[in-house]
């Protein structure tokens, strides 16, 4: 009687090794697919499992440029003194210098030419200069350096000269 329990243990894990998995027969029945209807890439999806052959050279991905400083467009409006106010173009972080030990882009009082960097603008990382859009003269520096600015919000009063 043992020995015939054994023989039927013995039997089932031979079935066991000569059983393909379902998931290895489905992976072969793509890759059939794939290569009989010339296709580069074949997926199926059944419940939670997904399977994605793709056959061809590898594409290598595409590099990302460098991250750069840029010049974000500046908005400008006119107050009821006539003055003009320049405006972030976008939320991020506000500093008045390139660098925490370098002297800030201007002061009040400071008259600067279109496309002088005013300020910088941090966003994820991304150092963007808001230059001055035509040549003014500071009239008052409107937010503390290192602030969150939002979208829109008034950066700095300036006169036209």
């Amino acid at each position: 009687m043992k020995q015939k329990k054994q023989t039927e243990k013995a039997d089932s894990s031979a079935d066991k090794e000569t059983t393909p998995d379902p998931l290895l027969q489905r992976l072969e029945q793509l890759i059939a697919i794939a290569e009989q209807a010339d296709l580069a890439t074949v997926r199926i999806r059944e419940g939670e499992v997904e399977i994605e052959i793709s056959r061809g050279t590898a594409q290598p991905m595409p590099i990302a440029p460098p991250i750069t400083s840029a010049a974000a467009p500046t908005l400008v409006t006119e107050n009821e003194t006539g003055d003009d106010i320049i405006r972030s173009p976008m939320p991020a972080r506000f500093y008045r210098a390139p660098a925490p030990d370098e002297p800030p882009f201007i002061e009040v009082g400071d008259t600067v030419t279109a496309g002088a960097s005013l300020a910088t603008l941090e966003v994820m990382k991304t150092f963007n200069d808001v230059e001055a859009p035509f040549n003014c003269e500071i009239l008052e520096i409107l937010v503390e350096d290192g602030s969150a600015v939002e979208y829109n919000q008034s950066l700095f009063r300036v006169r036209q000269t």
